[in-house]
């Protein structure tokens, strides 16, 4: 049961002074550099077309939270399916983490997700990432499921959190 006074922390409203703004295909080499140095700039720009797509098609949300001249320090996004929001991708530059921009951004991507009218996130993380894991249950996720899935590394087992919504919007009213 969800506590509408001490709402979960992502459900919180983002208050923070970074720049956000939408993700574009030319940040590209700049998450790649900053982000993701283990992948390949292909697979980067293939991920930001289908983000961008899914913006165009209103089916998901990509941001990127940059430094004062506009380089790319974090990425996240969402993507729209039939029963939730699934917030994936979410990176944060190494030497930046554990800052709270992670946070920051899944408050970010949750709050405007809101706007839409999305009352369901699910988000995952391998099970041999426990950071993430610790992150996502702090800011009010809970376990749902577990999947096997290629990443990577190969394939790893996922553990997907979610956090519901309706029950604390249909109180708040």
């Amino acid at each position: 049961m969800m506590n509408i006074e001490h709402p979960p922390i992502a459900l919180q409203p983002p208050h923070h002074h970074m720049p956000i703004r939408f993700a574009r295909l030319t940040d590209a080499d700049p998450l790649r550099d900053r982000c993701w140095p283990n992948r390949t700039f292909m697979t980067v720009y293939s991920l930001l077309a289908r983000s961008v797509r899914n913006m165009t098609d209103a089916r998901g949300l990509a941001l990127v939270l940059t430094d004062a001249q506009d380089t790319p320090m974090a990425f996240g996004q969402y993507t729209v399916w039939p029963t939730c929001a699934e917030i994936s991708d979410l990176v944060v530059a190494e030497p930046l983490r554990g800052q709270g921009l992670g946070t920051i951004l899944i408050q970010e991507l949750v709050y405007r997700a809101r706007q839409q009218g999305i009352t369901a996130f699910e988000i995952g993380a391998a099970l041999d990432n426990p950071r993430a894991l610790d992150l996502y249950r702090h800011l009010g996720f809970e376990d749902s499921h577990t999947l096997v899935l290629s990443l990577d590394r190969g394939r790893e087992k996922v553990q997907f959190l979610r956090l519901d919504i309706v029950e604390a919007d249909s109180r708040e009213g």
